[in-house]
């Protein structure tokens, strides 16, 4: 089947889905800007992230992790929603057939785009929280204490640490957003996943859910996938293009 096809294909079954959900990793990211950490090249090359985004490293030697995220901070500051996000909003607004997006990403730029219900599987970077106080902090006000020169930034009222609500390995998942996304597996009818190599566990498991309850699967990512041996079409290639190209041939059948 050519690409052309499977980009048909791929329009039909979302012509023919009630219930839409779109799962994303890093790769619907790369093309704003923000490179996936395990490509080569990106931040786990030049951070171990053992000791650099560790929880328990970070309660003892903080400063590790703050010194990466304002590396980290350029990419996410200076990244605008790609044609990719933008697709997702369209699916959701224009057509109402998109119901939410589960992401493996921090970068907030789904919200970004306009999907107004969004699952942050690992976190994100938009809000912080002191760990004495529990007081919420949004990016810009962190990003002003950085720039004051205070690495770690500690909370201006008790003095605590402040962490940033992504996830660091030894931490889990947040149970509330898990339960929500196996949820919205079970809900589909219709599973799209973009920009994922589907390796990353737990988060990588919950599309097996979607599929074990009856979806149809969709999946648009660089590389072939593990699951792609079940999807109805798998589509390589980058998502900013095929995305869009999908929603054209919608357009056209709808």
């Amino acid at each position: 089947m050519s690409q052309e096809d499977k980009v048909k294909k791929a329009a039909e079954l979302i012509k023919n889905s009630d219930y839409v959900v779109a799962f994303t990793g890093a790769g619907i990211s790369v093309e704003s800007g923000i490179p996936d950490f395990r490509s080569p090249g990106g931040l786990w090359e030049r951070y171990n992230p053992n000791e650099y985004a560790n929880y328990f490293t970070f309660l003892t030697h903080p400063e590790k992790y703050w010194t990466m995220h304002m590396e980290l901070r350029e990419m996410v500051r200076d990244a605008q929603p790609n044609p990719a996000h933008n697709a997702l909003a369209t699916l959701e607004h224009e057509y109402g057939k998109l119901k939410s997006v589960i992401t493996q990403n921090v970068d907030f730029l789904h919200s970004r785009a306009g999907n107004t219900k969004v699952l942050e599987l690992h976190g994100t970077a938009q809000t912080s929280r002191c760990l004495g106080c529990d007081k919420t902090f949004y990016f810009t006000k962190v990003e002003e204490m950085l720039d004051q020169g205070q690495v770690p930034p500690r909370c201006p009222h008790c003095k605590g640490l402040i962490k940033t609500n992504t996830i660091l390995f030894g931490e889990d998942l947040p149970n509330d957003v898990v339960e929500q996304s196996r949820e919205e597996m079970i809900a589909a009818d219709l599973l799209i996943v973009i920009g994922s190599s589907l390796t990353v566990y737990p988060a990588a498991a919950l599309p097996s859910i979607a599929v074990k309850t009856g979806s149809r699967l969709i999946i648009v990512n660089k590389e072939i996938t593990p699951m792609d041996i079940y999807a109805d079409v798998a589509i390589q290639g980058m998502a900013g293009v095929i995305l869009p190209r999908i929603l054209t041939v919608l357009e056209e059948i709808s």
